[in-house]
């Protein structure tokens, strides 16, 4: 897709220059590629078991406790995310994979 907008983006820009295009025409198109382009190189979020936390959780030796607060969240809502009651999404999801991946150092001073 990002070849498409990129010809899209290069077509545009020769209508621009005939006359045929606008700028803020082009500049659209231009914010749509860049978009697509940043888009492209964030990691995908993973859904996670309650043993896929508890896993994290234990590599790093951190407790339920140390956890939520790295988080922002409540000790209950790890717990509850553990025990499989209630799965994590959006930005708790994006923290716990980023940890996964980069450990707790990423949240460092």
């Amino acid at each position: 897709m990002s070849d498409k907008l990129q010809m899209m983006l290069e077509d545009a820009k020769e209508l621009n220059a005939l006359g045929l295009m606008s700028d803020s025409e082009v500049d659209a198109i231009a914010v749509m590629v860049k978009a697509r382009e940043v888009s492209s190189r964030i990691a995908k979020v993973k859904s996670m078991t309650g043993e896929e936390i508890k896993a994290i959780r234990t590599r790093y030796g951190m407790s339920q406790s140390v956890l939520a607060h790295t988080m922002g969240m409540s000790k209950e809502s790890v717990s509850k995310w553990e025990r499989n009651e209630i799965k994590p999404s959006g930005p708790a999801l994006r923290i716990l994979n980023t940890l996964a991946i980069k450990g707790p150092e990423v949240f460092a001073k």
